[in-house]
């Protein structure tokens, strides 16, 4: 006889049966510039389960904590546009600045940061009523942002200004500017908040600083055109996008020393670590393709076909 134990064990299976797939992700979302479009990669799979349209020539790419939203700046709207997770369709389109290009959120999800190319600003936003909270004045053309793991410090690549701007998040304040190389654009932070590594895409290297005080404590030399970094294996190892030899460099942050050049497809850009802290995603804009690197390996794994301009400015992965 089927007992009401039975009963309860079959409906749990069941449950957690159906259940599985909607937590089988993390997914991938990259912007698709020149076809206005995001497409959504399942990690599992690694291939593209969803397009979306987005207007506005869709450029750098944010995720929320939880991975319910994701925003996506949109340069030739003036704003960014918010992408519902669940509903997989676009919610609401922010008018913020003229140059919306680089994008970030808040490590609690409150604020959504925009930096203005146009206007030599970063925007922050609140992520409920879409307004501006404040316009904080940096350095020329501000590209890459990144939030630091304790949500105190914001950091800004200022590309015209071969710089990178340290705010203070409850002060809304810069409160040191850091000369770096030449036209610096995409960053990254190490997990303790210790370190930032920015890519500098006119001298061909990557800056290393210190945070605490805003130090340079090296530059390491890459190949051309570096456009942005990401970390991996527990921040051993630091990948560059290398725009104009279709390439990845890697670089052992231990002694700061590039260990490998990994061949992807053409023109890479952004790049974003998977959550295992292994697999590294590239978006390769020529090719409208990503590149799958195993961190250990340093070998490209797969390459997914995506849409046509892949840029995925950003941390583009949730979790």
């Amino acid at each position: 006889m089927f007992s009401l134990r039975d009963y309860i064990v079959a409906l749990a299976f069941a449950i957690t049966f159906i259940a599985a797939p909607l937590a089988a992700a993390p997914f991938a979302y990259i912007s698709n510039q020149l076809d206005d479009s995001i497409s959504i990669i399942d990690s599992d799979q690694d291939k593209v389960i969803d397009t979306i349209k987005v207007s506005g020539k869709p450029a750098g790419v944010a995720v929320s904590p939880g991975g319910d939203k994701i925003y996506i700046s949109t340069p030739e709207a003036k704003g960014f546009a918010v992408l519902d997770t669940k509903k997989g369709e676009i919610i609401a389109k922010v008018p913020v600045s003229d140059g919306a290009l680089g994008i970030a959120v808040s490590i609690d999800g409150k604020r959504i940061y925009v930096a203005d190319w146009y206007n030599n600003n970063v925007d922050v936003v609140d992520a409920i009523s879409y307004k501006i909270i404040k316009t904080i004045p940096v350095g020329e053309s501000p590209s890459g942002l990144v939030v630091s793991p304790d949500n105190q410090w914001l950091y800004v690549a200022n590309r015209l200004s071969d710089s990178v701007s340290k705010i203070d998040t409850e002060l809304l304040t810069v409160t040191k500017t850091t000369l770096v190389g030449s036209h610096p654009f995409g960053l990254s932070i190490d997990g303790r908040g210790e370190r930032i590594y920015v890519a500098n895409v006119q001298s061909d290297n990557v800056s290393v600083i210190e945070t605490k005080r805003m130090l340079s404590l090296a530059k390491v030399k890459v190949n051309m055109l570096p456009y942005t970094t990401a970390l991996a294996l527990n921040d051993t190892r630091l990948f560059v996008t290398n725009q104009d030899d279709g390439s990845v460099s890697v670089i052992d942050t231990a002694t700061l020393k590039e260990i490998a050049l990994i061949e992807v497809g053409n023109k890479p850009e952004g790049i974003s670590t998977h959550p295992d802290d292994r697999h590294v995603y590239v978006a390769n804009w020529f090719d409208g393709t990503v590149s799958v690197i195993d961190g250990k390996t340093l070998k490209v794994v797969d390459t997914i076909k995506t849409g046509k301009g892949s840029r995925a400015f950003g941390l583009f992965f949730s979790k």
